[in-house]
């Protein structure tokens, strides 16, 4: 290595040291290629920048075959027209600054393309700022052609960081640096009415010990201050006069230094950054290098950013509705009609983040599970997909006609995390405030189409992402079976009390042997069931409740592992297949020597507090009981060393049911692992999985899972019921029916079965029950029968077989066809369409009715074949 490279990797070294990370030569490594990444990706600008005209209207910038993009020289954005339509799209609402509900603050919101949060260290609160307000009005916002597309140059804040004007300086250093360059004496009367001059005679007045502990300069110079009633616009009036003088950063700090004073408050915030805005694809990418934003990150703490916020917004009076991927996908009408009063939907993707600290809920809710949001208005949509980012994410739903009149969606993301804490018994209940210390550096890309014509609903914003995950290799066609799937739950042992010799201590008991599993195979083949997933649960590790998979033990209670082989091989003579479920995500119990340390191996807080998960109680609406999320670090090794015991069982299939659920990140001191990390980490796993196994079931169908999993248990098939939303969509069975094998809500659990199947077959699910051999006794006993209260399987053997009969019947034709439209009839009546041309029609109200030449029953569903 030169001596380049040797001072260049000390450097590392050094800034390794200071953010808290551990210093060895891979370390380094990592955090050269990391900063040679961010250099990438904070490009060079092209050299024919130039600032936004006033009233200069629409520039056009680039254009393919089907769109045309434009700068916009009155809000420092973009318009994407269509060629084929005149449809156009503005990242701002053109007649914003008219708006008569917005204040004058909401107005330059609406007109901003980028908002942001930030922290001044050391003090409490956050605050906020907007391209608009703090760029665009200031003259610091321009813009330049790239290849297909342009490229803005924004600074939000003051482009210089500190006021240049003095608060301290002695009388002599102002009069030399200052008033002797001032050629105007109005001019300079002006500025020295702004300032107080403390004098050799004050500090013998009664208030000269006040006056010197003070500015202790006084003791040897006269000194002026400015005073503290200056309002800002006059702040800004008089720096001109110093910068006209020739006053410089550099004078004012040697003034400083002379008087003593540290110019802390005369900081001001100052964020420079870039964003791209490229026609590809059939649509628009942009790209915010947030990487690249540079700031005075000793003295401030960027928190979060929103990208495009008002982006296709739509405008009151328009017909249209707000697309959220709340659960399945939830619709938000146009507010109109002023009836709604909630001005914010929101949520997280992917689910909660369980270092952080969980509140109790107090209801039910439906998580994000896809990063993608939709505007339709009129005979267009906007429809945008999360490229980057998307796992430091929130989406929001806002409501016009509360702070202004335009109904949108955007994305926001957390730069760096922060929590709160109020200690117990407490005297003052202020929280105390922590911010994480590595603030997520990667990029922020957005995707947006453009949909018009048929396409400009919920259908074409489905269909749309399907075609967007296909071009990326995210998807591809399922091979149609025989008959369609049915998938199945079962426990293994659970924990329980026992007595032996009188004397009480806990032991596993089996809920459901490999015996008994058998048998059930059996006897559900028997009834004329075909193709079953059975996924097996509670079988390792202490069953229900295990240790981390560090290593694989199977229960003896069940048949250890010569009875799970032998399960496998009936399974695979039945023409069924064992999915043995393992959880590389949390641990429920602890013991010596089993690999996993709470202290070392679990999620921390941001107050290094171990972290856990908490067990929502439906009926309760409370967290219970708890378990610990492992540390996202550990996760490869977990899984290294788990599957190679599971190899040999010689099994070909597994599930990996809590890796579609969660992302966790780890805020433990000097080992800080982020959430877009975590699904790094994730997705490399899921990549080794489906290299080492032919089938793996996950749950919940977080989007990043799709690449690698065959099946997807418990999808989401009903969106949160939030008051606000108005209708809730099958958007992401639409997106995944005929390339991914999904199935929602167990049937059994259903609190009414008729309906549950109905929608299994509007949605295109799969049959989905959740049963076990033993007697209910022993999930009570194990905390575990309110959650699966009716999975006796002797009670359900007969209906399950009659229920998979019906399914099977209308779906086994359309098990690799695409989704192509969805439609609401009637009151309670919806229609699925197929690529090849099968549609099914469900009625879910008690009475018979005829539509589209269709008779269909009350509870019933009529097939339309082509």
């Amino acid at each position: 290595m030169n001596a380049k490279g040797i001072i260049s990797r000390l450097l590392v070294i050094v800034v390794a040291i200071t953010l808290g990370i551990p210093t060895n030569e891979k370390t380094a490594e990592a955090v050269e290629a990391t900063t040679a990444e961010t250099a990438v990706a904070a490009k060079a600008s092209p050299p024919n920048m130039k600032k936004a005209v006033k009233d200069g209207g629409l520039a056009l910038a680039a254009e393919n075959d089907r769109l045309l993009l434009y700068f916009d020289n009155e809000s420092g954005g973009v318009a994407v027209e269509d060629k084929a339509t005149g449809s156009k799209f503005y990242s701002n609402p053109p007649s914003a600054l008219e708006d008569p509900k917005a204040s004058d603050a909401m107005k330059q919101e609406l007109m901003s393309q980028v908002k942001l949060v930030y922290n001044v260290q050391g003090k409490e609160g956050d605050l906020e700022m907007n391209s608009y307000t703090h760029a665009m009005k200031l003259d610091q916002v321009s813009w330049g052609k790239i290849d297909n597309g342009i490229r803005v140059d924004m600074v939000i804040g003051r482009e210089e960081q500190r006021m240049l004007l003095p608060r301290q300086i002695t009388k002599s250093k102002f009069e030399q640096n200052v008033l002797d360059h001032m050629e105007a004496d109005r001019d300079k009367k002006k500025l020295l009415a702004y300032y107080i001059l403390y004098s050799r005679a004050d500090v013998e007045g009664s208030k000269g010990k006040e006056l010197i502990a003070k500015y202790p300069v006084l003791e040897k110079e006269d000194i002026y201050v400015l005073k503290t009633s200056v309002k800002e616009r006059d702040k800004k009036v008089l720096e001109n006069y110093v910068k006209e003088a020739g006053y410089t950063y550099e004078k004012k700090e040697e003034d400083y230094a002379e008087v003593g004073f540290d110019g802390d408050d005369s900081v001001f915030p100052y964020f420079k950054m870039s964003l791209d805005y490229v026609l590809a694809d059939g649509g628009l990418s942009v790209t915010l290098y947030n990487g690249g934003i540079e700031y005075d990150q000793s003295r401030f703490n960027l928190v979060k950013l929103s990208l495009l916020n008002y982006f296709g917004a739509g405008q009151t009076g328009e017909e249209g509705y707000v697309f959220l991927p709340d659960g399945s996908g939830t619709l938000l009408n146009f507010n109109n009609d002023a009836s709604k009063n909630t001005l914010l939907t929101t949520g997280k993707m992917y689910g909660p983040d369980y270092a952080l600290t969980q509140s109790p809920r107090g209801s039910f809710k439906q998580e994000f599970r896809a990063p993608v949001f939709g505007i339709k208005k009129d005979g267009a949509a906007l429809f945008s997909v999360i490229e980057e980012g998307d796992a430091v994410a929130d989406i929001n739903g806002v409501m016009g006609g509360i702070n202004h009149s335009y109904n949108t969606a955007y994305a926001n993301f957390t730069i760096r995390n922060k929590d709160s804490f109020i200690a117990k018994n407490a005297f003052e209940q202020a929280p105390w405030i922590i911010y994480e210390k590595n603030a997520y550096t990667g990029n922020i890309v957005m995707k947006y189409f453009f949909l018009t014509g048929d396409d400009a609903n919920y259908v074409g914003m489905a269909k749309a992402y399907r075609q967007y995950l296909v071009d990326k290799g995210s998807l591809s066609k399922v091979s149609a079976e025989e008959n369609i799937p049915f998938y199945l739950d079962t426990m293994g042992s659970v924990d329980k009390m026992v007595r032996k010799l009188g004397i009480p201590f806990r032991s596993q008991v089996a809920v459901t042997s490999f015996d008994q599993a058998g048998l059930m195979l059996d006897e559900l083949s028997q009834s004329g069931i075909q193709n079953i997933k059975f996924r097996y649960t509670g079988w390792y590790n202490g069953g229900m409740s295990h240790t981390a998979p560090t290593k694989m033990k199977v229960e003896s209670v069940l048949g250890g592992a010569k009875g799970l082989r032998k399960l496998s091989e009936k399974a695979e003579k039945l023409g069924a297949k064992v999915f043995p479920d393992v959880d590389m995500l949390f641990v429920s119990s602890n013991k010596a020597f089993d690999g996993f340390k709470p202290q070392k191996d679990s999620i921390r807080s941001l107050f290094q507090k171990t972290s856990y998960k908490g067990l929502f109680n439906v009926a309760t609406l409370e967290y219970e009981s708890s378990v610990w999320g492992i540390n996202p670090d550990k996760i490869s090794g977990y899984y290294n060393k788990f599957s190679k015991d599971y190899h040999s069982l010689g099994l070909k299939a597994l599930s990996l049911s809590t890796m579609g659920e969660s992302l966790n990140s780890n805020f433990k001191n000097r080992a800080q692992i982020n959430r877009q990390d975590t699904k790094k980490i994730t997705t490399d796993v899921l990549a080794k999985a489906k290299e080492d196994y032919e089938d793996i079931i996950t749950d919940d169908g977080n989007a990043y899972t799709f690449p690698y999993v065959n099946h997807i248990l418990n999808l989401p098939d009903e969106d949160s019921s939030f008051s606000i939303a108005d209708a809730q969509v099958p958007f992401i069975q639409i997106a995944l029916h005929g390339y991914i094998g999904y199935a929602s809500e167990a049937l059994n659990l259903a609190s009414e079965l008729r309906p549950a199947v109905l929608k299994a077959l509007e949605y295109g699910s799969g049959v989905y029950f959740k049963l076990n051999y033993g007697e209910n006794s022993l999930l009570k006993d194990a905390s575990l029968f309110d959650d699966l209260y009716a999975s006796k399987f002797d009670d359900w053997e007969e209906s399950a077989a009659a229920i998979y009969a019906e399914m099977n019947n209308v779906l086994k034709h359309v098990q690799d066809q695409a989704i192509v439209n969805h439609e609401r009839l009637g009151e309670e009546v919806y229609k699925t369409t197929y690529e090849n041309g099968t549609a099914i029609i469900v009625n879910y109200s008690d009475k018979g009715i005829e539509v589209e030449g269709t008779a269909v029953d009350g509870l019933g569903y009529a097939v339309i074949n082509p």
